[in-house]
């Protein structure tokens, strides 16, 4: 199938649904927000629906252009055979087109299954062969990306390209980010200094030194952000602290790590003044938020497409190591064993492009 065609079908049949799948990370979905947004102003009458994993659902509830998510819980329920109730849910839904910028061979499987008539992916996905339109993945941004999906498939006049995602506070979420930082005399200044993979954390003591800097020049207190999972590497950062701060600058470092479900994440990123971050989720919430972000890249570059590009944004890497990017995600080692795209970073690179956006 062509453009043409699918334009020429749509016209002749009334679209009623359309799903979107994007069971990536957390900081993906935030990214496929604008096109989102963008599917529903093209066709405001359709029911869009969206397929994600259970944690990223709380982050497109609020929205008011997504009428429906579906969750696919790959560890548990839907693991193994599980997988028949999802494609069955999928199924009786009967949507008209999927849209898939996901490209795993679960997504395929669930493709080929759906009875969808439309179903619109890349060429190079796994199982491309189920799609009736095979697009080309562009090498730009993943929201523009994301965009260039839609324009060269159901959304050929789109002209319209923002640069950073969509997000809404909740009402409760309003009030928990308000609750954390109600004892402070200025904004807070937000850290994430965690990553699903290792290799892209930057070094403890970076983080550590570099709080320093900030609360003295700011007169800010610095907040460590994170999950749970990473309140431990947080205190270590802390700990650290208390080791090479006086007492009066390393008591404005606090660990926030588990104290925010996603969406509280992002009221509280909407109070901050700005954000540090490794390349993972925070920066895509930090843009949606429209504070500066300053991202720091170490085994991954800009040009994968995931760097943030929304105003007031800047990365810090080592430019023109041989050696990277080392892969897609970064890794849990370096395969080079010396680790120099991170340990060559310092707090005062880091620094001048946090002074390069606030002022």
């Amino acid at each position: 199938m062509t453009q043409s065609e699918l334009l020429n079908y749509i016209k002749e049949h009334p679209i009623k649904k359309i799903l979107v799948i994007q069971t990536a990370f957390i900081g993906d979905v935030v990214l496929t927000t604008p096109m989102l947004k963008e599917i529903k102003k093209s066709y405001p009458d359709i029911k869009l629906s969206v397929l994600v994993k259970p944690e990223a659902k709380q982050i497109l509830e609020p929205l008011s252009f997504v009428d429906d998510i579906i969750v696919i819980d790959k560890n548990n329920q839907h693991k193994y055979w599980g997988m028949f109730r999802i494609i069955q849910n999928i199924r009786n839904q009967k949507f008209d087109i999927i849209l898939s910028p996901h490209q795993s061979f679960r997504t395929g499987l669930i493709v080929y299954f759906s009875q969808a008539t439309i179903r619109i992916g890349y060429n190079t996905a796994s199982l491309s062969s189920v799609y009736n339109l095979k697009l080309q993945r562009t090498n730009k941004h993943e929201i523009h990306r994301l965009l260039d999906f839609l324009k060269d498939s159901i959304c050929p006049n789109l002209s319209h390209y923002p640069n950073a995602p969509i997000l809404e506070e909740t009402e409760s979420s309003r009030k928990k980010a308000k609750d954390l930082i109600k004892d402070f005399a200025a904004s807070p200044v937000a850290f994430a200094c965690s990553s699903i993979w290792p290799t892209k954390r930057w070094t403890p003591w970076g983080f550590a030194e570099l709080a320093g800097l900030v609360v003295e020049t700011y007169k800010s207190p610095v907040i460590l952000i994170g999950s749970k999972g990473d309140y431990e590497l947080s205190e270590y950062i802390l700990q650290y602290a208390k080791h090479i701060l006086p007492k009066h600058i390393h008591n404005q470092i606090y660990n926030f790590c588990g104290k925010t479900d996603l969406i509280t994440l992002y009221s509280l990123l909407k109070r901050c003044k700005f954000l540090v971050s490794n390349d993972s989720a925070p920066v895509h919430f930090g843009c949606a938020a429209h504070i500066p972000v300053i991202a720091i890249f170490g085994p991954t570059t800009k040009d994968l497409g995931y760097a943030p590009i929304c105003d007031n944004s800047r990365v810090v890497e080592i430019e023109g190591l041989y050696c990277r990017p080392c892969g897609t995600h970064g890794g849990k080692k370096c395969p080079k064993k010396h680790f120099r795209c991170m340990k060559e970073i310092t707090p005062n690179m880091v620094m001048e492009k946090i002074e390069e956006v606030y002022r």
